[in-house]
């Protein structure tokens, strides 16, 4: 070895080589602002129609904070609090879960705040006017009667229109709300076979068709840490039946060993287009991956590792997110808890290396400042650039914060899809999208995402479908089945930009900007 080489290596293994540049950004102080007002959750939305995604404070009334993205509307990089003048307002006291779907078909996305009292609280359904800001029109659409943890909206019974799932505390039932003429919404929880005798305490909630039968299932996480209660996967069995109703298949399909989770999420994690389980260990249990077995049933990652899928057993953490932070097509998962004792463990973030590797990169990407712990934070490309950045409530009154990401600058491309379709469900939330790069090599690869159904925790954002794509400059073959089944296909899909699709008629190229 020469002597350069022999100094390189002697300064490596003393700490004294050119570190690698974090990815994140602290930029809280800056972007929120310093109010200290005990956040619980965050969402995105973009309710201005201007391209950017806006963000959603929850927690007590004080916390709730609406904040408008200035990127595209003013061209600067900031937000304005716009609380005051466009709500959403109402009177219950505390909530953390958050719900965003056009559910009227207006054009304008609309969101459901659940609320977290037990007895005379409700969740509010608040209808975007766009200027005008929210208005609630609970009394008059859904006035639902408890503790909400995860709501999402989904068109659950292949209708066109969105239904509002909701997973209770407890000791209320689970509830459908589906809609139908006008707006009315029908609770159908008990009728369809949504509900459960042994207690609901649910702390996560996953929706996809995990089948792949046309319709969407819904999986529900549960943690009671004094009397660990049943998980329920709820297999939705309207195609095959012909009519609306769910049978919980948890104790038969490899699922049920999981005695206290919180965030659960579907998604194709290993690339073979079906849709795996993701779940968040509690009260110390490990986190686990359900890999999908094609046939309706489901083998635990770490039965077939021989070891944990995550270096993290023992903790107690609450929300997770499967995101591509660093653009390389692999789903990378972040924790994080709301325990403010250890605060500099309460943020987690896993590089997906490939094999079912996953190393925590946390220190080493700059997501482990103080943090005072919250339920549910929230990952979108708030700049535009290109990458995943990050609103993080901190509860317990400090200060939110905000991580910017520079992963747009590592050389790997990226795409973001922002799906339209006519009316009803105009957003097209439940659609698949499969993205198939590099075709014809050896590397060949079809990712596969899908557009905004996972409530994870307590959260459900409306959001552009995001890929990330390594070293690969387009997407060559793209594949789209809106959530009425039809498909369309874009071909030679150029890389970095931010793209609306519909399913009509298309260039000659493929693809089309709507």
């Amino acid at each position: 070895m020469s002597p350069r080489h022999l100094l390189a290596v002697l300064l490596l293994a003393l700490g004294a080589g050119p570190a690698a540049a974090q990815t994140f950004r602290e930029d809280g102080l800056r972007l929120l602002g310093s109010l200290a007002v005990g956040t619980r959750s965050a969402s995105w939305a973009d309710i201005d129609n201007d391209g950017d995604p806006d963000l959603l404070f929850q927690g007590a009334i004080a916390s709730r904070r609406l904040l408008r993205n200035n990127s595209v509307g003013l061209g600067e990089d900031s937000f304005t609090d716009i609380t005051s003048t466009h709500g959403p307002s109402a009177p219950d006291t505390t909530g953390w879960s958050a719900a965003w779907g056009d559910y009227d078909d207006d054009g304008w996305v609309d969101v459901f705040l659940g609320e977290a009292n037990i007895g005379s609280a409700r969740g509010d359904l608040f209808r975007n006017r766009g200027v005008l800001g929210f208005l609630d029109v609970s009394a008059t659409t859904i006035n639902d009667p408890g503790f909400h943890q995860s709501v999402a909206w989904a068109d659950i019974d292949n209708d066109g229109d969105l239904d509002l799932l909701i997973a209770m505390e407890g000791p209320e039932r689970h509830e459908i709300y589906l809609q139908g003429p006008a707006g009315v919404f029908t609770a159908v929880g008990a009728q369809v076979g949504f509900q459960v005798d042994h207690g609901t305490k649910a702390y996560g909630m996953a929706i996809g068709d995990y089948d792949g039968d046309g319709d969407l299932d819904i999986y529900i996480s549960t943690c009671n840490a004094t009397n660990p209660l049943r998980n329920n996967f709820f297999e939705n069995r309207l195609i095959p039946d012909g009519h609306l109703h769910f049978v919980d298949v948890a104790d038969t399909n490899g699922t049920q060993n999981m005695p206290n989770s919180y965030a659960a999420e579907f998604a194709d994690i290993d690339d073979d287009g079906d849709l795996d389980l993701f779940l968040v260990g509690a009260d110390g249990f490990p986190s686990k991956i359900f890999i999908n077995n094609g046939d309706g049933t489901f083998t635990n990652a770490a039965t077939l590792l021989g070891r944990n899928v995550f270096s993290n057993s023992g903790r107690d953490l609450n929300g997770a997110r499967l995101i591509d932070y660093d653009n390389d097509g692999d789903l990378d998962v972040f924790f994080h808890d709301q325990q403010r004792a250890v605060p500099e463990l309460a943020r987690l973030l896993f590089r997906n290396d490939g094999g079912w590797v996953f190393t925590d990169v946390t220190v080493a990407e700059g997501l482990s400042s103080p943090f005072r712990g919250a339920y549910d934070s929230a990952w979108a490309d708030y700049d535009l650039d290109g990458d995943l950045d990050l609103a993080a409530p901190s509860a317990h009154g400090f200060r939110d914060e905000f991580f910017v990401s520079n992963a747009s600058t590592n050389g790997n491309h990226w795409l973001y899809i922002h799906l339209r379709q006519p009316p009803p469900n105009s957003r097209a939330i439940g659609a698949q999208l499969y993205a198939t790069i590099h075709e014809g090599t050896e590397r060949e690869r079809t990712l596969r995402r899908d557009a905004n159904t996972n409530a994870g925790a307590f959260n459900q954002n409306d959001l552009p479908v995001h890929f990330g794509l390594g070293d690969a400059e387009q997407i060559d073959r793209l594949r789209i089945r809106w959530p009425n089944g039809a498909e369309t296909v874009f071909t030679n899909v150029t890389a970095n930009q931010h793209l609306t699709l519909t399913p009509g008629p298309t260039a000659s190229d493929g693809w089309v900007l709507y």
